[in-house]
């Protein structure tokens, strides 16, 4: 029984951080990740900011409970089929943009180029999810340097949108 536990948990664990599999494309599996994340993002467009915000949360909750599991099974510390953190920073790239697609690609293009570049701090969080002392730490900074980059690339999107280049 306590075996058929632990099986399940894994297979949410594996299912969660790779987003549906996402995470285990041979090329660029944090694109295919990113890319994976617009039909969510898109459907959650026209809801209240309060509902949004409660839903992401919860993503990213699940998300770094996942990231540390994955973390003990494989014991490969930021494990590349994670890109549950990736989801989570295009949702953060994406906030204001609605269902726009020109928004959604150019917060899509800005996102992979902070997440790329890894500018500070977001440099530093990556640092420490490779070095954290346990599989907590490790996967709630695995998440975190998205977020980072994700809040770079809304920064970008923001400013576009004052300048009028994006509605």
């Amino acid at each position: 029984m306590i075996g058929d536990y632990k099986k399940f948990q894994n297979f949410l664990a594996r299912t969660t951080t790779s987003f549906f599999g996402a995470g285990y494309s041979p090329i660029a599996p944090g694109t295919v990740g990113s890319l994976a994340a617009i039909p969510l993002i898109y459907w959650m467009a026209p809801f209240a900011n309060s509902l949004k915000i409660f839903l992401w949360l919860g993503i990213f909750i699940a998300g770094w409970m996942g990231c540390k599991r994955i973390d003990q099974i494989t014991k490969i510390r930021d494990n590349q089929s994670i890109v549950i953190d990736e989801v989570i920073g295009m949702g953060i790239a994406t906030w204001t943009v609605g269902r726009d697609w020109k928004g959604l690609a150019a917060a899509f293009v800005l996102f992979r180029f902070f997440d790329i570049l890894k500018l500070w701090p977001v440099r530093q969080v990556d640092g420490w999810s490779k070095t954290g002392s346990t599989p907590t730490q490790r996967g709630f900074m695995v998440i975190l340097d998205d977020v980072g980059a994700g809040l770079q690339a809304l920064a970008l999107v923001l400013l576009l949108q004052h300048l009028g280049v994006l509605s």
